[in-house]
C-alpha cells in the first residue's frame, strides 16, 4: 500500500495558527507520580504521559491515572487532554504477572481501571490518545475511551488479545468496544484477534489519523487544540452539557464502566 507524499495544506484559520504557535511554549509539569506525568500549557492543553515500561494496568498505574484525571477534571476551561505513552508501548494491557500473583484481587483491580475509563470517556473536554506504540487489551481500551486517536506509523499494533489469552472481554471492555468500533471491526478484531498496524487501524475506523513518530505529539496537539471552544467557533459552550452529551452517546459503555462488575454474566444488562 502506498501513502500520499503530498504535504498537508496549511490552514490560515486563527485556531490552527494559535496551535502552531502554542508548540513553542513550554508545558508546566503539575504532577509526577510513579511514572505518570501531567503537564499543562497556557492554552489549556494537558498532556498525560505514561512512562512505565510496558505501561501495564495494575493498582499502581490506576492510582496514578486517577490522580492525574482528577486534576484535569478540576481544571477550569478552556482545556483538552492528550494521553500518550513513552517508548515501545502505549500500554501492553493488563498486568498479567500481577493478576497471577493476586488472583483474589484481580476483579477489583480491573473494575478500578474501568472506573478510570468511565471518567475519561465522559470528560467535559476533548480527549486525544497519541498512540506511540503497542496498545493491546487495556491499552486499546484506554485509547478507545478518548474522543480521538492518532497513531504512529511503522511500529506498533492495536489488538484485542482476549481470544489468544483464552479470556472473555467482560462487560466494561465489551460495551466500550461496541460504543467505539463498528460491527465489522468488532467481528474481525475480537473474533480473530487481528493486530492492526496504523494503516489498517485507520481503515477500520479505530484511529482518526496516522503520522510518523516525530510528528505524533504535534498531530495530537493539533487535534486537541481544534476541540477548544474558540477553535470550534461555539457561541455558548457548556462543559456540563458537553459531558452529558457523551453520557448520552455512550450510555451503555459508561454504565458498564462506572457500575459494572467483572463477574457479571455475559448476557447480563447493566
Amino acid at each position: 500500500r502506498t501513502r500520499s507524499k503530498n504535504p498537508p495544506q496549511r490552514s490560515s484559520r486563527p485556531e490552527v495558527q494559535r496551535s502552531r504557535r502554542r508548540r513553542t511554549m513550554t508545558g508546566r509539569t503539575i504532577m509526577e507520580d510513579n511514572g505518570v506525568t501531567l503537564a499543562a500549557d497556557p492554552s489549556g492543553i494537558f498532556t498525560l504521559l505514561i512512562d512505565r515500561g510496558p505501561n501495564v494496568a495494575n493498582p499502581s498505574l490506576v492510582k496514578s491515572l486517577s490522580n492525574a484525571v482528577e486534576k484535569v477534571e478540576a481544571a477550569s476551561h478552556p482545556k483538552a487532554l492528550i494521553i500518550r505513552g513513552v517508548g515501545k508501548f502505549f500500554s501492553n494491557g493488563l498486568d498479567l504477572d500481577w493478576m497471577m500473583a493476586n488472583p483474589t484481587g484481580t476483579g477489583a483491580m480491573i473494575e478500578s481501571f474501568w472506573r478510570i475509563l468511565a471518567r475519561i470517556l465522559i470528560l467535559d473536554c476533548r480527549t486525544v490518545a497519541a498512540i506511540n506504540g503497542h496498545a493491546f487489551g487495556a491499552g486499546l481500551f484506554l485509547a478507545l475511551a478518548c474522543d480521538f486517536r492518532v497513531m504512529r506509523t511503522e511500529r506498533g499494533y492495536l489488538c484485542w488479545p482476549e481470544l489468544n489469552l483464552g479470556m472473555r472481554l467482560a462487560k466494561g471492555f465489551a460495551e466500550l468496544s461496541k460504543a467505539k468500533a463498528s460491527q465489522a471491526t468488532l467481528r474481525e478484531g475480537v473474533l480473530t484477534g487481528k493486530r492492526y498496524g496504523s494503516l489498517d487501524a485507520l481503515q477500520a475506523g479505530l484511529i482518526d489519523a496516522e503520522c510518523p513518530m516525530e510528528s505524533l505529539a504535534e498531530r495530537a496537539e493539533d487535534l486537541a487544540a481544534a476541540g477548544l471552544p474558540d477553535a470550534l467557533g461555539l457561541a455558548n459552550f457548556d462543559p456540563r452539557s458537553f459531558r452529558d452529551m457523551k453520557v448520552e452517546l455512550y450510555c451503555d459503555a459508561y454504565r458498564a464502566l462506572a457500575m459494572g462488575a467483572t463477574d457479571s454474566e455475559p448476557h447480563s444488562r447493566i
